[in-house]
């Protein structure tokens, strides 16, 4: 599937600028993660939190973009820029998430109900001391974690390590590439025009998946699905299913 294509290429271009002035730091997704797990429910009260990243009064993005093509995507590899966790000032820093996958068989009638079951994925991770609240729809997340946490060297490594082998055990995912940016409002307002595009993808899917509309003449999202074959053919697909 190559509807997400130019976006990774986007995020790929972000990436590289920054490696050319050297504000990228890089890391290996651990083998194993020693951090004590928490309960799902765990929470980080205002009073225990060191760090807050995307707080509702700053800027924040997050999504996850997939391919079919594994060499848009570093297996393994997650990119800072900006200060890890440990090395944070401030008590609130805007906040970038990018995940990007390339997969296995992903088509017009399943790549809907397979992102959701990514998208979600990121909600079985529980580390103590971080506490994650996401809204999708809008694609901005929250997150704390806590000074305890903080003190223990809780990092961008072991977040984006929970969060790539947490994917890795669906099994079309074949790879996965995660970019953390909490350098400044500007990078993540970047970040968030190309995001705008991948949301209007998403918006078209959904629209055509859960609301079964197909009244292309009046859809808000018709010079979208005519830019992308991709989901042209979805609706193609899900209008003979519904037949």
């Amino acid at each position: 599937m190559r509807l997400f294509n130019p976006i990774i290429e986007e995020i790929k271009k972000f990436i590289s600028a920054r490696i050319k002035n050297g504000s990228v730091l890089e890391y290996k997704v651990l083998n194993e993660i020693s951090w004590p797990q928490a309960g799902l429910t765990d929470i980080v009260l205002k009073s225990e939190t060191g760090i807050e990243l995307g707080n509702p009064k700053d800027e924040s993005v997050s999504f996850l973009a997939w391919t079919g093509d594994k060499s848009l995507v570093r297996d393994g590899l997650i990119s800072l820029v900006g200060p890890d966790i440990g090395e944070m000032e401030p008590s609130r820093l805007p906040f970038g998430k990018i995940v990007l996958i390339s997969g296995s068989g992903f088509n017009e009638e399943n790549c809907y109900d397979r992102f959701r079951e990514m998208d979600l994925s990121r909600y079985d991770i529980a580390l103590k001391g971080y506490m994650m609240r996401a809204v999708s729809q809008y694609m901005r997340e929250w997150s704390r974690v806590s000074c305890e946490a903080i003190e223990n060297g809780f990092s961008f490594s072991i977040l984006g390590s929970a969060l790539s082998q947490k994917l890795k055990e669906l099994n079309y995912v074949d790879a996965v590439e995660i970019l953390f940016v909490t350098s400044s409002a500007e990078d993540v307002r970047e970040l968030k025009k190309t995001g705008d595009r991948f949301l209007q993808y998403i918006n078209a899917m959904t629209k055509m998946a859960e609301e079964m509309d197909f009244q292309c003449e009046s859809c808000e999202f018709q010079e979208i699905c005519d830019e992308a074959e991709e989901l042209r053919d979805m609706r193609r697909s899900l209008i003979e299913k519904g037949k």
